[in-house]
Formats: structure tokens, C-alpha cells, sequence
């Protein structure tokens, strides 16, 4: 499933997370405090009345949002869809208060050929104080992973590109997606390779090179002889690259197997954690448990709508020391 699509498959059963009955859940008002952010798509909804510390350690990704804002390429905006990618960084303080902001490539695939458009996001982001915290490289066939060494030297160039145009951006981290249907036993040596080049490039110039911890797909853990959240621990560790802790994709089936991989993959963090809703375990309890091991870094909301949104950030909020 392509992250579009899990992000809608996912907005009805933010509402069921396990836990949000519970009490000490964050109070966000449905009133704001005046009126700016009502016409920025929030409804009039306000930031949390939380520490400035706790609303820095969250960030969202503008997917999100797509059921509100136009984006790159689509011809038929529905008339919700009144944001544009420029305006995200105003909505995202007015209404949460947030200030780090994760874009898909896809959404910033202008900025490959014209200059006006990196300046233009530039200035949006420095505008309202907001940090592009991870920009995600979902480059299809130009993988670590893919057999054909001339798709993985594309993948490696363009994973260049995008690390000197997260310099532009001031953003520390870039995310590859290595294609978890192809990283096996047979393809591993040249993934580190390929993932190495990409992590020293970055390195270079203080980027982060992370890759996301996708377990399901590909190769089972009978045929890799682990579970595969366990291979990518080994390639991300020999490449010296980063790990993108997915928390709710790294094919846990129930809440300790969900905290085994968080604690796995710790060591390597890039900082930056995707988070979404499971009926496998509770986002409450597995914050409280990434925080138990020292995490001080971002968690990054991957779920749908302002509903969704709101339920998640609650509830990790409630949850942070």
C-alpha cells in the first residue's frame, strides 16, 4: 500500500485508538483563541494549552491534510481543498501550534527545476517559524534494493539532489524508501552499498539519510531468517545510515512486538518517528515506552484529516514527560 493510501485507510480507525477513553488526554479546544485559524482549515480549532517543549517534539506530514489542501498535479480540487503546500506552515501553528512540517518529495518536485519555488517555501517556512523537519524520497524503481545497478545509481543521484535541496530548505533529514519487496538476502550487499553512498553524501552536508522501517512486504522471516524490521536493523547499521522508527508499519502484531523493534531500531534513530493508529496496540502506551528509553527526538503524525490529526496529537501529548 502506498503511503497515500494507507493515510486513508487510516482515518477512520484513528477514532478507535485504543486508550483515548482514558483519562489526562491534552485538552485542545474546539474554540479558538480568536479567529486565525478558522480561515486556515482548521474549523476553529486551537493549538493544545500544553509547554511550548511538548508541542516541539511533534511534527505531521502534509499527507495529513490532502483532503484540504491542492496539491502538485491535480487539475479537479475538490472546494474543501482551499490550502496550498505554501500555506500548511500557518495552519500548522495556528490551529496545533506545531512547528515541524514533513513533506513528500512529490509535493516539492517543482522545487527540482525552479529556484522561485525553493525560495518561495523557504520564506513560508521562516515566516512562521517552522522547521521542514524530514523531506520523504518515495522514488519507486530508483531503490537500494533494486537489482539493476543502473536503477540504483539513478536512486543514488537523486537522493543527491534532494540532500542539496534539503540544504536550501534547512532540513536535517531526508527519508529513502528502500522497497521492502526487493531487500532479501540476495539484494542486501548492494542495498548497504548503495544506501552507504546516499548516508555519506548526506553526512557531507549535515543531513541525515534515514530509511523506514516497513515490515511488511517482501521477504518473510522465515526466508530471511529474522523478522524483517531485524534485516533493515543490519542493512541501516552497515551502511551507517539512520533509521526512520515507523512506529505502527514495522509489521507488529501486538504491543510488546511493537516496543521489541522501537527499542531494536533506537540506536540508529535519525530523531524522527512516524506514528499512526493500529488496533494492534495503543499510541499511549507506546510513547510512554519510547520515551522510557531516552527518545527526545520528533514524533511525525501519519493520519488523515483534522479529526484524526487531532486524536493522535492528543493523545501524544498526554503521554510526553
Amino acid at each position: 500500500m502506498n503511503r497515500r493510501g494507507f493515510l486513508v485507510s487510516t482515518a477512520a480507525s484513528a477514532v478507535g485508538v485504543v486508550g483515548l477513553g482514558k483519562a489526562g488526554l491534552a485538552q485542545a479546544p474546539a474554540a479558538g483563541r480568536g479567529g486565525a485559524a478558522r480561515g486556515r482549515g482548521g474549523r476553529g480549532m486551537s493549538p493544545a494549552e500544553v509547554p511550548e517543549s511538548k508541542l516541539a517534539r511533534i511534527s505531521m506530514m502534509t499527507g495529513c491534510f490532502s483532503n484540504i489542501t491542492r496539491m502538485p498535479n491535480n487539475p479537479n480540487p475538490t472546494p474543501e481543498q482551499t490550502l496550498t503546500l505554501f500555506d500548511l506552515p500557518k495552519m500548522y501553528v495556528d490551529v496545533y501550534g506545531v512547528r515541524h512540517i514533513e513533506y513528500q518529495h512529490t509535493n516539492l518536485l517543482q522545487g527540482e527545476t525552479d529556484q522561485a519555488f525553493v525560495k518561495e517555501l523557504k520564506a513560508r517556512l521562516d515566516e512562521n517559524k517552522v522547521q521542514l523537519s524530514q523531506i520523504n524520497l518515495e522514488f519507486r524503481e530508483q531503490n537500494i534494493s533494486n537489482p539493476d545497478a543502473a536503477m540504483r545509481q539513478q536512486a543514488i543521484d537523486h537522493t543527491k539532489q534532494w540532500i542539496d535541496l534539503a540544504v536550501q530548505w534547512g532540513c536535517p533529514r531526508v527519508m529513502i524508501n528502500q522497497e521492502q519487496s526487493t531487500l532479501n538476502k540476495a539484494t542486501r550487499a548492494h542495498a548497504v552499498a548503495a544506501f552507504k553512498t546516499m548516508v555519506d553524501y548526506g553526512r557531507s552536508k549535515n543531513v541525515k539519510v534515514s530509511a523506514e522501517t516497513r515490515g511488511l512486504g517482501g521477504a518473510t522471516k522465515e526466508e530471511l531468517g529474522m523478522l524483517p524490521w531485524e534485516f533493515l536493523a543490519g542493512v541501516i547499521r552497515d551502511a551507517g545510515g539512520y533509521s526512520n522508527v515507523d512506529i505502527g508499519n514495522v509489521g507488529a502484531t501486538s504491543q510488546q512486538a511493537l516496543h521489541d523493534a522501537i527499542k531494536g531500531l533506537m540506536p540508529t534513530s535519525s530523531g524522527n518517528m512516524h506514528l499512526k493508529s493500529s488496533p494492534n496496540w495503543d499510541i499511549g502506551t507506546a510513547v510512554r515506552f519510547t520515551e522510557s528509553l531516552g527518545y527526545k527526538g520528533i514524533y511525525s503524525l501519519e493520519v488523515a484529516t483534522h479529526q484524526g490529526v487531532r486524536i493522535v496529537y492528543n493523545t501524544i501529548l498526554a503521554n510526553l514527560a
